[in-house]
């Protein structure tokens, strides 16, 4: 009897341990893998999701910063010389004179304001034979495609031949601007060359009318000497300093700066800019 009770105890002890053995464990590798593979498809979805959204955002961003770029770049100021000149001579009394003149574009997208001029004489080895500042454009905001004048003469002190003189270069700031440049319109343009040794070389006259709608009473005007083939000879300025109501009109006379005498015959166009100054 006591043998039977203890056979039957091993049997149920061994049943029990046979039931046991089919139980799952964390990390146990011959676990059933029906869960698990579903749990990882998708986790992997969700991290594909994940890295889609995160690449998009990223290229929405980046396209951003290029549209930004782009914008910033086209909205930069830009002013080039897209012309100048330069001749010198001897007066009677040996002194050396120097004339030189340049044209502005503004080949950016904004307005521009110019500020003042340098202008640096120099020899054919670099040598600074002299310099001339203060020098303003006519007109002083250049818009988008529009173009400005500028012009000088003045001796070369220490100089004593002109041939001494080679080119000269110039230093000039700008910035973008709001400011409206006030042209006003000019008509009956007509140059004259001098009589003699003693006239001046050069004169422009013409009528300035004021098409704005207030009182102009310092209006400036540049007038470039240009040959057959466009290209500039020289410039003259001046200004009328008499108030000019909206709608009136005034003479003007330009003869300043001196030109070189050997320019006057090879003047074929002569282009006329005028604008109201204010402070």
């Amino acid at each position: 009897m006591r043998k039977l009770n203890l056979w039957l105890f091993i049997v149920l002890i061994a049943l029990l341990a046979g039931c046991g053995s089919g139980m799952n464990y964390a990390g146990d590798t011959h676990s059933s893998g029906d869960g698990a593979e579903e749990q990882n498809a998708v986790s992997k979805e969700k991290a594909e999701s994940d890295n889609f959204a995160s690449e998009e955002d990223e290229n929405t961003v980046s396209e951003e910063s290029d549209t930004s770029n782009t914008a910033e770049e086209a909205s930069e100021p830009q002013l080039d010389i897209v012309q100048s000149t330069g001749g010198a001579w001897q007066d009677s009394i040996d002194n050396v004179w120097v004339h030189s003149a340049a044209i502005f574009e503004n080949t950016g997208d904004v307005p521009v304001q110019i500020g003042e001029t340098q202008m640096n004489f120099t020899s054919e080895q670099g040598d600074i034979l002299g310099t001339a500042a203060m020098i303003y454009s006519v007109p002083e905001v250049v818009l988008p495609g529009e173009r400005a004048f500028i012009g000088e003469t003045t001796t070369l002190e220490g100089v004593t031949d002109p041939e001494e003189y080679e080119e000269t270069t110039y230093n000039f700031s700008f910035d973008v601007t709001d400011e409206d440049p006030h042209l006003l319109e000019v008509a009956g343009i007509k140059g004259t060359p001098g009589k003699d040794e003693f006239a001046m070389p050069y004169t422009v006259t013409g009528v300035v009318k004021n098409t704005s709608d207030a009182l102009q009473d310092d209006i400036r005007i540049a007038a470039a000497l240009l040959a057959e083939d466009g290209t500039l000879l020289g410039v003259l300025t001046g200004s009328v300093t008499v108030g000019v109501n909206p709608g009136g009109e005034a003479g003007f006379e330009l003869s300043y700066p001196e030109v070189p005498r050997d320019i006057v015959d090879k003047v074929e166009t002569i282009e006329v800019q005028a604008y109201g100054w204010t402070w």
